[in-house]
């Protein structure tokens, strides 16, 4: 039911990340170097068979890793730390051909760029079969000019709630250690030479997005464009920026029609409608978690992206949005209750609420995207021991990563192994 969203990071927030330089604030590297890949996946399944494949991070410095670079690596070895310790280099490694031309430079360390080429993130994989069929009905959306905002994203065609609008990938990833380690003249410079080195058309995107009050060009650029993702190494993902530029075009609104979510297995950014949208209809994303009080949406929106909200939202009447605020009150509440009673083994309570918690979101016209919302009821079922519901949430949930066509597949086999283990446990007790 809960989804792992990215969010843009604001103006302030790049300011933040590049005054990690001045406080000389070094990042945590892993200390481990041993031949496997370092993957640690969210769900049930291992990646077993690129783990003796991985390439060892000294090999990906060198340029002779698995990718085709289209450059040599460029690579930065900060200096020596208090405790006398050697962070790890941060490289520069570009990719023309990623994503058949889109390209990609990836400002990292050699393990996040080496737990990457090992599971895949590189590959280019087939589209699948839903994900073809969409692409056939022609672009979901486009690029125009929007009033009072400057360039924004529209619908060109009916969209439907649940689908997919737009994929897109990241012309520059940077690794906040890189902006924690480096000089800021090397920042500089090396970020430039990340955004030369892609594919013309892509650098023409970057070049062509809005620009903030940065007095560097480069940072100009990043600072309202950029979003914060977690990305490899051990933990469970660092932080670190991506610069999407089409997604960097959809503007803000407190009542979004539309919400991302990144694919590190495909270094892939995907938006899907809440509900369904109009032709030429504009397509918005909230920049702040939607459960985030009005008040402090307004005072965060001001002070870190320089925007007084206009929004349908903002524009209603104070009983319209005092309404809306009691959705997401209760909405918050809730979400945080469901996980203590999971927590708690309280299956029934928490399938209960996760039900209300339906009719909130229905109501606020934020809707979850519905195979999420099934793979949470039929763990719950599941762990409550009803098999029957169990069983018909999870093929409903299959059904529906089918019919999403997310680049991403990890979400439908998942929800295939769960179908198949429920199916085998049925099939003990007919015995």
């Amino acid at each position: 039911m809960v989804s792992l969203y990215s969010f843009p990071c604001s103006p302030a927030q790049w300011t933040f990340f590049l005054s990690l330089l001045v406080a000389g604030t070094n990042a945590k590297y892993s200390t481990s170097r041993s031949n496997q890949c370092l993957y640690f996946p969210a769900g049930r399944l291992e990646w077993s068979s690129h783990f003796n494949s991985c390439p060892l991070p000294e090999v990906i410095a060198t340029g002779k890793a698995p990718v085709a670079w289209s450059f040599p690596p460029n690579c930065i070895t900060p200096p020596p730390t208090e405790n006398k310790t050697s962070p790890k280099p941060d490289c520069l490694f570009s990719s023309t051909a990623f994503r058949n031309g889109h390209g990609i430079s990836l400002v990292a360390s050699t393990i996040t760029t080496s737990h990457l080429i090992g599971i895949g993130s590189f590959n280019d994989e087939p589209l699948p079969l839903a994900a073809q069929r969409r692409e056939s009905l022609g672009p979901a959306y486009k690029i125009v000019p929007v009033e009072g905002k400057g360039m924004g994203v529209v619908s060109a065609r009916h969209i439907k709630r649940g689908e997919i609008i737009m994929m897109d990938y990241p012309a520059v990833l940077i690794g906040t250690s890189f902006l924690a380690n480096s000089k800021p003249h090397h920042r500089r410079r090396i970020l430039k030479k990340a955004i030369k080195q892609l594919p013309e058309g892509t650098r023409k995107k970057v070049e062509g997005l809005s620009r903030g009050k940065e007095e560097y060009e480069v940072d100009a650029i990043l600072g309202p464009n950029a979003n914060t993702v977690l990305v490899g190494e051990e933990g469970g993902g660092q932080v670190h920026v991506g610069l999407f530029a089409e997604t960097a075009r959809i503007n803000h609104a407190c009542r979004p029609n539309a919400h991302s979510r990144f694919s590190e297995r495909r270094l892939t950014m995907e938006v899907m409608a809440h509900r369904a949208i109009k032709v030429g209809e504009e397509i918005t994303m909230s920049y702040i978690p939607i459960t985030t009080p009005i008040e402090e949406r307004k005072k965060y929106l001001k002070e870190h992206w320089g925007f007084e909200c206009t929004c349908s939202l903002c524009r209603s009447s104070p009983q319209d949005i005092e309404e809306s605020e009691s959705w997401r009150r209760r909405q918050k509440s809730l979400k945080a209750t469901i996980q203590d009673a999971t927590s708690g083994e309280f299956y029934s309570d928490a399938i209960a609420m996760s039900e209300e918690w339906l009719q909130f979101a229905d109501w606020d016209m934020v809707h979850p995207l519905w195979p999420e919302y099934h793979d949470s009821l039929a763990d719950l079922y599941f762990r409550n021991g009803d098999m029957m519901n169990a069983m018909r949430y999870a093929r409903m949930a299959y059904d529906g990563w089918v019919k999403f066509g997310s680049i991403d597949d990890e979400k439908l086999e998942n929800a295939k192994v769960l179908v198949d283990k429920l199916d085998k446990i049925s099939e003990e007790k007919r015995r």
